[in-house]
């Protein structure tokens, strides 16, 4: 084999093997979009309800949803949907899981807001942590009282 043939060789399998990696990149992303905007909106549902309730955690993503019942509720501005679309907002069940024991006093390093399967998520966007969004909130709420 020359040397042409074998530098020509090696410059088809990069290409292929960019071509593969950009592929399974911009699936991934596809697939993982969606549940980092539930993420997203999962958290600044949790925030409003927060706000809206005395701090007090939901029981239920029934008794969460309710918060987009609230005057001002259908002004929540929901990232994976548009702001007031109930239908997406209880699409998010499917998506996320909620620890509906949480305890807010316990701000610390919790993680309430999880994958269904229990795990953390591996795509977020950047302010989008529904466990940061609702750590902010709480700790930001403990420096207004002092």
């Amino acid at each position: 084999m020359t040397l042409r043939r074998q530098i020509t060789g090696l410059i088809a399998i990069a290409a292929l093997a960019f071509v593969v990696w950009a592929g399974y990149g911009a699936f991934r992303t596809r697939r993982l979009l969606p549940e980092a905007y539930a993420a997203w909106d999962t958290g600044t549902l949790i925030v409003e309800y927060l706000k809206a309730n005395d701090d007090r955690w939901p029981t239920s993503w029934d008794d969460l949803l309710t918060v987009l019942d609230s005057p001002g509720g259908a002004d929540i501005p929901l990232y994976g949907s548009q702001a007031g679309d109930r239908v997406y907002a209880r699409s998010l069940r499917e998506k996320v899981a909620v620890d509906w024991s949480y305890d807010p006093a316990m701000i610390a390093d919790a993680t309430p807001v999880t994958r269904p399967d229990g795990h953390g998520f591996p795509v977020l966007w950047d302010g989008g942590d529904p466990n940061e969004m609702i750590r902010e909130y709480l700790s930001g709420r403990d420096r207004g009282r002092q």
